[in-house]
This record gives structure tokens, sequence and C-alpha cells, in this order.
């Protein structure tokens, strides 16, 4: 590879990790990591996922048990959602996914311009 672009990749390296938002959700992610709360409202939105699923299979979708179950469902993501923390999070990660995808848009926006109009 070429040194210079190995330099440039560094460098960009080091900025992210220096970016106010990239370092927020790693401080927000360790907060949610640490968290018995939303360890255990990701726990229940797991398990509620896995008896829908399951329901699904053996019941069909219309069925009014599979219904229910797909209603503590919808219930237990929408309260590991609504979690302070988990709001934060997925804010913050909003605006970094963002940069992510401006950044690539520079390096490689024109590498995919000309990848569209070679097909």
């Amino acid at each position: 590879m070429d040194e210079r672009i190995y330099n440039l990749a560094v460098n960009i390296n080091e900025e992210l990790n220096k970016n106010e938002d990239v370092l927020l959700l790693n401080e927000i992610e360790k907060k949610m990591n640490d968290s018995y709360e939303v360890y255990s409202l990701s726990n229940k939105k797991d398990e509620a996922l896995e008896k829908y699923v399951s329901n699904k299979e053996l019941y069909g979708e219309d069925h009014d048990i599979t219904i229910n179950s797909r209603n503590v469902l919808k219930k237990a993501k929408e309260d590991l959602q609504n979690h302070p923390l988990v709001k934060e999070y997925l804010e913050v990660y909003s605006r970094v996914r963002n940069l992510y995808l401006e950044i690539d848009d520079i390096l490689l926006g024109e590498y995919k311009k000309e990848k569209k109009t070679c097909r």
C-alpha cells in the first residue's frame, strides 16, 4: 500500500478518535454497557423476540397468541428505545454515522460515481 495513503488513514483515524461526538458515543456506550436497567430491558426485548418468532412459527402470523407476543415485543422495544441512555446513544450514533458517511463520500465518492456509470 502506498505510504501516503496509509499515513492519511492513520491521521483520519486519530482525528476521529478526538472528535467530540465519537468520544461522547464511546462514553455513552460504556454507560449503557454498565447499566443494569439497559441490560434488563435488552434481555426482555430479546426474550420477547424469541417468543414472538416461536409463536409465529407454531401458530402463524394471525393467531391471537402470536399477535399478543408481537405486542409484547413492540412494548419491550419501545421501553428499551425510550431509556434515556439509549435515546442519547441513538442520537449521538446518528451524528457519528453521518460523519463517517461524509468521510466515505469524500474519500470514495469519485470511485462510486465511476463505478455506477460503468454499468
